[in-house]
């Protein structure tokens, strides 16, 4: 549960490719709570982002297939709702049912693992969009699921440590988005992330000290 993590600590591990090919593995799984994001595997990159895993958050269409290979037994499965068919997907889940709604797939996960399956706080998500982002409510932008987890580390440990966050500008066709495939484009939703605005800001706050990028030349040449 959320009251047994202890956090002084706290590392977000993003999904971009920029965490590719480096060996920050043991380096995260030293921290006291590891957060990872949505789809992203684990086994397989162990030491670029280590194996360690105490919360999960994702929003359900980027959900793991089986998040029993990619999570340790204890980690708390966070889901993240923002749109309404979020809802749907969490009342398929509850209640045991599948119908044609698109983000129903993990049903049967959830049917054995149920306590394990938490819902995040909605004013974590709209204080990351509305205020750390500062988002427009009527521009259908909203936070990516990186940004959110960064602000719920923020409430809840002293030393926020992150890594493999930023992705490719619009005109980059071919650097890959993520560490984990060589995809070079975002898949076409209603709802899109602000990926300019998420940058400006989180470049604002490392710079404030608020966080750590652990691939920054700055970090490493402190802690070399």
């Amino acid at each position: 549960s959320f009251s047994s993590l202890w956090c002084q600590r706290c590392f977000v591990v993003g999904n971009g490719h920029s965490i590719h090919g480096q060996r920050f593995g043991k380096m995260i799984d030293s921290h006291h709570v590891t957060i990872r994001l949505n789809d992203a595997p684990v086994k397989q990159h162990k030491k670029e982002v280590g194996e360690r895993t105490s919360i999960h958050l994702f929003f359900p269409e980027l959900a793991l297939p089986n998040p029993l290979e990619n999570n340790d037994n204890d980690t708390l499965m966070v889901f993240v709702p923002f749109k309404p068919p979020d809802f749907l997907w969490l009342r398929e889940v509850l209640l045991k049912t599948r119908s044609k709604v698109r983000c129903g797939v993990l049903a049967t996960f959830w049917n054995r693992n149920i306590s394990q399956l938490w819902i995040l706080n909605p004013y974590i998500a709209c204080e990351a969009m509305y205020q750390l982002l500062r988002l427009n409510v009527s521009s259908r932008r909203y936070a990516t699921v990186g940004i959110i987890a960064l602000n719920l580390a923020l409430h809840m440990c002293q030393e926020v440590n992150i890594a493999g966050f930023g992705y490719p500008g619009n005109h980059d066709n071919t650097t890959p988005i993520h560490y984990y495939d060589t995809s070079c484009s975002w898949k076409e939703e209603l709802f899109q992330p602000n990926i300019t605005t998420e940058r400006n800001r989180l470049l604002k706050i490392i710079e404030l000290g608020v966080i750590a990028d652990i691939a920054s030349p700055s970090f490493q040449s402190q802690n070399s």
